[in-house]
């Protein structure tokens, strides 16, 4: 399958989505309009000042990360290479996606010793991110109960277990990947050593076992991981409460968020477009209003209402990445001529 061919399948997959969620709301159209202009301005555009701060933040956890492996790139460059990542993830359609930019312009901030363990960070502030965003949901889920629930098919799933069951799968992994019985157990390094590119894949595996002794930086970096998502799912409830949703708890936003964004995640298309909102309906329709009966013309109206926050969402996304797109023009993603010629001048 060629590059082009895999693009416009995702694409064709996002614009089949937000149709999707397109005609759920069109009978509830005046619904979803009269929630959009009753919209109070001041919390929506807190929401995105919030949202704001919190991506800036991503770039702190990326250079506590890089300096592990001794690569020492200033914050402000991280920050410009992190918006970038963002613009490119969120709002351009394509193969490259924003973490693979990343990965190549931070090999050209790095010496020429330490460009794959740069390259390897992004990867490793990615897991660090999923698994703190999982970790506050589960903790969160503790304190929603069991009322909050996922409508499927005839019954209801809780959306507590849902996170619980994706915290676990995640501990087991990370026991099969960094415990040193477990990988001797299911001969992971003999494993490694018959596939192709070996040599590659052993360094790869090294660059990112490395943080087992620096549990110090993870630490700080889960704790930044719980300020940057919680700041998200702040503005994410502000949004809700700009819409005039006032049972929606702070509480519901911080179990249910984590799934969606995971969900999001796992469609290999820009920002989740389409994913996300569709899944923002199904898991918000008992956080608007607890007591809706599913299949009903209230349900029909809470549906709009989920959309109207989804549309919302979407919008603080891309306003918030729009600062990418200043990167490349400005040329700030390359490293000075001056660190070009420095590094010349030692090779």
């Amino acid at each position: 399958m060629t590059i082009r061919l895999r693009s416009f399948i995702w694409l064709a997959v996002s614009l089949a989505a937000l149709g999707f969620l397109a005609l759920k709301t069109a009978r509830q159209k005046q619904t979803f309009l009269d929630a959009l202009s009753a919209i109070q301005w001041s919390w929506a555009l807190g929401a995105v000042l919030i949202y704001f701060v919190a991506q800036t933040l991503l770039a702190s956890r990326w250079v506590l990360l890089l300096r592990v492996h001794k690569v020492y790139v200033s914050l402000f460059q991280v920050v410009k290479l992190t918006y970038l990542g963002l613009f490119y993830n969120n709002m351009m359609p394509g193969s490259v996606g924003g973490d693979l930019l990343k990965g190549w312009y931070i090999t050209h901030h790095s010496d020429k010793d330490h460009r794959l363990e740069a390259a390897v960070t992004v990867f490793v502030d990615r897991l660090v991110g999923l698994i703190g965003m999982v970790l506050v949901g589960a903790l969160a889920s503790l304190a929603v109960g069991p009322q909050l629930k996922l409508p499927l098919g005839p019954g209801h799933i809780q959306v507590r277990l849902l996170i619980w069951f994706v915290l676990g799968m995640l501990v087991i992994l990370s026991l099969i990947f960094f415990s040193r019985r477990v990988r001797h157990l299911l001969m992971l390094n003999k494993i490694l050593d018959k596939i192709p590119f070996a040599r590659m894949l052993r360094k790869i595996d090294d660059a990112i076992r490395i943080y087992r002794r620096h549990l110090d930086i993870m630490g700080w970096s889960l704790l930044l991981t719980a300020a940057i998502q919680g700041l998200s799912i702040v503005a994410i409830w502000m949004l809700t409460q700009s819409l005039h949703l006032e049972k929606v708890r702070f509480l519901h936003c911080l179990t249910v968020m984590p799934i969606v964004w995971l969900v999001s995640a796992a469609v290999p298309v820009p920002g989740g477009l389409g994913v996300m909102e569709n899944l923002f309906i199904p898991f918000f329709v008992t956080a608007i209003d607890p007591a809706v009966i599913p299949n009903t013309a209230h349900w029909k109206q809470v549906v709009a209402l989920a959309a109207a926050l989804a549309l919302l969402n979407r919008l603080m996304i891309c306003l918030c990445s729009l600062p990418g797109a200043l990167v490349p023009i400005f040329g700030g993603h390359l490293p000075k001529t001056k660190d070009l010629e420095s590094e010349f001048n030692q090779q």
